[in-house]
């Protein structure tokens, strides 16, 4: 077995299984990685921002983060938003704040109760709200308000036509929340979950990378062997 095309066998079969089993651990590797993006993003999310009263009004798409009560009781439906593939609605709740004023905090999304009544339980006490801050988007002539389970509903989130009616004054900014402190109770509104940075599973092709090196390392022994046998069955 050490005649030279056996030794380039041999050699041949831990190239292989060298580059199978580095492959594998690259996609270990690889999979190690998009978990810790994945965490990072989440840490991300729930990260301090700069508090709505204590700093200028933030501009649209900043991070920025608001503490204060929910009043359930005016909350309003943004109608018609798509998540996974489903419709529904998010739901609007104000945050009233120690000034006086309250500031719009969209909680999440809720599916489409086909005409049921609306289930959005909102946690009580002191909350933080921190998400991306959005302005108004005024209402278009076209555009129809409704009234659902109680509900104003908007195709919008129209500042000005939901401060009409309620007893304390709204911040010029609403926020679109990514974490809401302490967690919401079970049932509330889906909030928004960082996107994986790729669909590929890399665990998987780890796994079968390390299967592919087993072929050589479990054939080419049987080889040798067979051709032993073969040898010994022939000599005088």
């Amino acid at each position: 077995m050490l005649e030279r095309r056996w030794l380039a066998g041999h050699v041949t079969v831990i190239v292989v299984v060298g580059v199978f089993v580095a492959l594998g651990f690259w996609q270990l590797a690889r999979d190690r990685h998009k978990h810790h993006l994945v965490a990072a993003a989440k840490a991300a999310y729930a990260a301090p921002a700069s508090d709505l009263l204590s700093a200028s009004t933030p501009a649209a798409g900043a991070r920025t983060q608001a503490t204060g009560t929910f009043d359930p009781a005016h909350e309003v439906l943004l109608r018609n938003q798509v998540s996974n593939g489903n419709y529904g609605d998010d739901v609007l709740t104000p945050l009233r704040l120690t000034d006086g004023s309250a500031v719009l905090v969209d909680r999440g999304w809720i599916p489409d109760p086909a005409g049921g009544p609306f289930d959005a339980p909102v946690s009580t006490g002191t909350v933080t709200a921190r998400g991306l801050a959005h302005t108004s988007s005024p209402l278009a002539p076209q555009d129809s308000v409704a009234t659902a389970d109680g509900r104003l509903a908007l195709p919008r989130v129209d500042l000005t036509r939901i401060g009409h009616g309620l007893p304390y004054p709204l911040r010029p900014v609403w926020i679109e929340a990514q974490s809401l402190q302490p967690a919401p109770p079970a049932g509330a509104p889906t909030l928004p979950q960082p996107p994986a940075p790729d669909p590929v599973n890399h665990m998987e092709y780890a796994i079968e990378w390390f299967a592919f090196a087993l072929i050589p390392i479990i054939g080419w022994p049987i080889v040798l062997y067979r051709v032993a046998r073969k040898r010994q069955r022939v000599s005088p």
